[in-house]
């Protein structure tokens, strides 16, 4: 196997049967200008296994206090050592912050593996408060809270919480967690190296509201947790969505780097956040790299980090595609040569576009026709057009979800169990009409054979699982 599952590949017929056994339609054959510049999308099996091989490396430096500083994934111990159940009862309060767009939760949990009972609310930050002071920023998130209270007419009563906060954070307990640094468009100053628990808590001090949060937890551990309810062998937390993420469940005689004095006692476990997004910060993801990634890299808010966050997630995939575009329309090979004022414009070519044009089926193009001329203002469109994007973005999508599923591979093998189930949340897994097949596929390529997974969507996402984590940490 050289090349993973190319599509538009004049050598393959049509309705041929791709090598991870993905089945292909070809109705044109792609230009060969177009499928030459695409080439470097499409890694070779080799340069996949040398990815996992790297992953598994700076893995295991990241679990090892003497190599930890040298190692891009640093393997953070998320001090939960207990996974929910579904024998938890009582009311908790989830507050899910991950993007611009944030939940607060209410979640009743009535034990005997009954579902819980959500009453939820979305709020948006204001882009003043992602980019302003850091303690206006908790102070926005207090007065929310205090808003979701009265709304919801929550009586006045002291109320644990549990924190889902999606950005890298070095944890010193289930309660202490210093962020790293900010990720996916925050920059809040006064912020970074601080207790983000100990900041919330203030704000909401400051409104003399009675809710406590006992738990700081990542939203791939979240998922974990929410999935686990369901799923008890789940053992692996996916985000891949605006970022990516991913938790294991790690023994805990293997983690070097947790101080064991503020876990549960007799804990045999702990959940891993291997905040893998910072995987290809020492240059090891070259050979994966593409110029685009790499113009896409040094015009994002922090060039340079988050390297294979850049190649997976939906924040950064849609600017891969618009860059290639851009150039395929500066060669005429798109659009006969002219270039959209609003594609001019980093970003303008949405994540959510790609999931549309391979939702078309492969003779229409519906979904591309319409996003072209209504939201990009295409004046002239033809056929061939239509084809060469939804090409460039089946390419670029089948990349990332190779990339993510050769990690998730990874840590399938470093578990060594006999069966595991991946609770995923996040828009691309969710949306993207191929994405989670493309993973499937290079998972049941590259793992242990011995050993059965599934992925499954988790339900009701990483708040339930905060609050239920809040419960399962209370007995």
């Amino acid at each position: 196997m050289d090349q993973l599952n190319e599509p538009g590949n004049p050598r393959n017929s049509l309705s041929s049967m791709g090598v991870l056994g993905i089945k292909e339609n070809i109705s044109v054959q792609i230009p060969e200008e177009v499928m030459e510049m695409m080439k470097p999308f499409r890694p070779s099996e080799s340069n996949y296994r040398n990815v996992t091989k790297r992953l598994e490396l700076d893995m295991n430096m990241g679990l090892d206090p003497a190599h930890r500083d040298k190692a891009c994934v640093k393997m953070f111990p998320s001090y939960v050592s207990k996974v929910p159940s579904g024998k938890e009862k009582g009311q908790f309060m989830a507050l899910d912050l991950g993007g611009t767009n944030y939940r607060i939760l209410l979640v009743t949990l009535k034990g005997n593996n009954a579902p819980p009972e959500i009453i939820e609310s979305t709020y948006a930050i204001p882009e003043i408060k992602m980019s302003g002071p850091g303690e206006a920023l908790f102070d926005f998130i207090a007065e929310t809270i205090n808003d979701f209270l009265k709304s919801k007419k929550i009586p006045d009563k002291t109320i644990s919480l549990g924190f889902t906060f999606s950005f890298p954070c070095n944890q010193k307990g289930l309660d202490v967690g210093i962020l790293t640094r900010w990720t996916k468009g925050f920059s809040a100053t006064n912020v970074e190296g601080k207790n983000v628990v100990e900041l919330l808590g203030v704000a909401l001090k400051k409104l003399n509201l009675k809710v406590s949060c006992k738990a700081l937890v990542n939203d791939t551990v979240g998922t974990l947790a929410s999935c686990s309810f369901e799923h008890p062998d789940c053992a692996i937390g996916l985000i891949v969505g605006t970022g990516s993420n991913a938790c294991y469940i790690e023994d805990l005689s293997k983690v070097l780097t947790v101080d064991k004095t503020a876990l549960m006692k007799n804990a045999k476990f702990i959940i891993i956040n291997t905040e893998w997004g910072a995987f290809g910060e020492n240059g090891t993801l070259e050979d994966i790299r593409t110029k685009y990634d790499r113009a896409m890299d040094k015009n994002s808010l922090h060039p340079g980090k988050q390297i294979f966050e850049k190649l997976i997630s939906g924040m950064y995939l849609g600017e891969i595609v618009r860059l290639v575009l851009v150039e395929l329309i500066e060669k005429k090979l798109l659009f006969k040569g002219n270039l959209p004022d609003a594609m001019r414009k980093p970003y303008s070519f949405l994540t959510k576009y790609m999931s549309d044009c391979e939702r078309d089926p492969p003779h229409l193009h519906y979904s591309t026709e319409y996003m072209l001329r209504n939201e990009l203002l295409v004046n002239t469109i033809d056929s061939l057009d239509c084809k060469i994007i939804r090409y460039c973005c089946e390419i670029v999508a089948r990349r990332a979800a190779y990339l993510a599923g050769s990690a998730i591979a990874v840590l399938i093998n470093k578990m060594n169990r006999p069966t595991v189930t991946i609770g995923v949340d996040g828009s691309l897994f969710r949306h993207h009409p191929s994405f989670a097949a493309n993973m499937n596929a290079i998972i049941k390529q590259f793992k242990n054979p011995k050993c059965e997974f599934r992925l499954k969507l988790s339900e009701d996402g990483s708040g339930k699982g905060a609050a239920a984590i809040v419960a399962a940490h209370s007995f």
